[in-house]
């Protein structure tokens, strides 16, 4: 099953344009569909490593690459989809080289404003209170990941991006 849907008028899938060099290979990479809810994220996650553990990715890299992973999915469920409501998130994955890349797809609510948040650490108001307890999302992301490309077409929500592998 993909989540991706044709467009009106049979003119098929979207094209691999928003992505660029990003874009995942149809045919190197089957499309996982999970629920957009915490055991669907742990399943995604659980799925790449049996996918990726038995290659030669380091344990650092592959950390990396689940935690970029990890954030991504959880803001989908969090914020896409408004943590309750329900709906599939379509995630490929392909090893390009140096490179895991990612093509993540889900028909939740768009970024607000149409764009990427940014990677700003979050500060708390009050020093006696302690760091704030979330936030940290984008940051890790942006540090982590490269390239990332995000589009909204047809309802659909497409992030794009890559984890160095030979960084970690």
């Amino acid at each position: 099953m993909t989540l991706s849907k044709p467009f009106p008028g049979g003119m098929g899938r979207p094209a691999d344009a928003p992505c660029g060099d990003m874009a995942v290979d149809p045919g190197e990479a089957t499309p996982l569909v999970v629920e957009a809810t915490p055991l669907g994220v742990r399943n995604a996650l659980a799925e790449m490593r049996a996918r990726f553990a038995p290659s030669s990715l380091g344990p650092d890299a592959l950390g990396m690459a689940e935690t970029v992973l990890a954030e991504v999915l959880n803001n989908i469920v969090e914020h896409a989809y408004k943590r309750g409501g329900e709906g599939p998130i379509e995630l490929r994955l392909e090893r390009a080289g140096t490179r895991l890349k990612a093509d993540v797809r889900d028909y939740g609510e768009p970024m607000p404003g149409g764009v990427l948040p940014g990677g700003v650490l979050p500060e708390s108001d009050d020093p006696d209170e302690g760091p704030p307890e979330g936030g940290f999302g984008w940051f890790l992301i942006r540090a982590l990941a490269r390239d990332l490309s995000y589009v909204r077409e047809n309802g659909q929500n497409r992030l794009c991006f890559f984890v160095p592998l030979a960084e970690a």
